[in-house]
């Protein structure tokens, strides 16, 4: 009897203690490879509100399936420097929170997908490296991209590199070399600053009205180095030369620097 009793506290014991190393000191759940092969495969679930998550080692996903599936709001994603690796550029999501509130995914590198990172409304996605997938990163209402890159996409569908609905805070990142749009505001009232957008099929774009479009470098794209819908969208202080138009529409704050260009508004 005492044997057994001696077992069963130890098969607890055992579990705590698993239980306690899945999830830091500071209370964020960690998650690699092993882990999420040990429990039911990939997409890895976040279905839990307000967590927070910490990449522990990369992780590499198979065909045909998303890396993280978030189905709750107010999750955080902490690559830690690590990476999500998709096998090829199209189809699955490497992270997909689309349609949730405050998602936040930071601090790492994910390639290989149709779509690197997806956030919904009031998303943030900062410091992320959403290289070599189909397109890179798509935000709701109210997002904030911030010091990404999102270069050399795939997909020659409409659609950009870093895109989102509007009303977005999009700034320091880097869109270079994608067959479509470099960063594409799809509504309204869009801030985009203090991004460089060169060689892609269009520069920076707002599809909507209200949008500022400021400090920017958009260099040798193939089509526009800005557009902007209408004149109720500014740009200013932007640096823009060897695209085929350097700007279409909207209204100049002044301060631009517009090197060899065929048409467009004048900067």
């Amino acid at each position: 009897m005492k044997r057994r009793n001696l077992a069963a506290m130890s098969f607890v014991a055992v579990m705590i203690g698993w239980a306690a190393s899945a999830r830091a000191v500071d209370g964020t759940i960690e998650i690699n490879q092993a882990k999420i092969l040990a429990g039911t495969g990939f997409p890895f679930a976040i279905s839990t509100a307000n967590t927070s998550y910490r990449l522990t080692g990369s992780l590499s996903v198979p065909a045909s399936t998303n890396g993280i599936n978030v189905t709750v709001s107010n999750v955080t994603i902490d690559l830690n420097g690590f990476s999500i690796t998709g096998p090829c550029c199209h189809g699955p999501i490497g992270i997909n929170a689309s349609g949730q509130n405050d998602a936040t995914v930071e601090n790492g590198t994910v390639t290989g997908f149709g779509l690197g990172v997806q956030v919904g409304t009031f998303g943030i996605v900062r410091n992320v490296h959403a290289d070599k997938n189909g397109f890179g990163i798509q935000g709701g209402n109210n997002t904030v991209v911030e010091g990404c890159t999102a270069n050399n996409s795939t997909f020659g569908s409409v659609g950009g590199a870093i895109s989102c609905s509007g009303a977005c805070a999009i700034s320091a990142n880097t869109v270079n070399g994608n067959p479509e749009i470099g960063i594409y505001c799809t509504g309204n009232g869009c801030v985009i600053s203090g991004n460089t957008a060169n060689n892609n099929a269009s520069g920076i774009e707002c599809g909507g009205s209200g949008c500022l479009i400021s400090g920017n470098t958009a260099d040798n794209n193939l089509i526009n180095g800005l557009f902007l819908s209408d004149g109720t969208s500014g740009y200013g202080a932007n640096v823009l030369n060897g695209n085929p138009t350097n700007v279409s529409n909207g209204t100049s704050m002044g301060n631009n620097v517009c090197g060899s260009g065929i048409s467009g508004t004048v900067c």
